[in-house]
C-alpha cells in the first residue's frame, strides 16, 4: 500500500523536461498541476492510472492524458523522485 502523503523530489533532467513539456501548452500545465496535486494527496487514487513499468527497477508512470506520463520512481516510502516527463514512449529509456 503506498503512502497518504508524498513529498516530490525532482531530477534536473525531470526539471529541464518539464519546462519543455509546459512551454507553450496551458492544458499540459493545468493536467500537469491536477494529477501533481492528486498524486501528492492521495498516490492510491484511481485517477492517476499509475503503472510500474515492465524490466525498469522501480520506475512507475503517471497518466497526464493518453499519450503523456511523468516518469517516477520511490525513493523512500512516502519520497517519490520524479525523473522524466513526456511521451509514454519514453518508457523505452528506462
Amino acid at each position: 500500500m503506498l503512502p497518504l502523503r508524498v513529498k516530490l523530489e525532482y531530477s534536473r533532467h525531470f526539471l529541464s523536461e518539464r519546462k519543455k513539456y509546459v512551454k507553450n501548452s496551458l492544458q499540459r500545465l493545468k493536467s500537469y498541476k491536477k494529477e501533481v496535486t492528486i498524486f501528492v494527496s492521495d498516490p492510491n487514487h484511481p485517477s492517476l492510472n499509475i503503472e510500474k513499468l515492465r524490466n525498469a527497477k522501480g520506475v512507475y508512470t503517471i497518466r497526464l492524458s493518453k499519450g503523456d506520463r511523468i516518469f517516477f520512481i520511490w525513493k523512500e516510502e512516502n519520497t517519490a523522485i520524479f525523473i522524466d516527463i513526456g511521451k509514454h514512449d519514453k518508457y523505452r529509456r528506462f
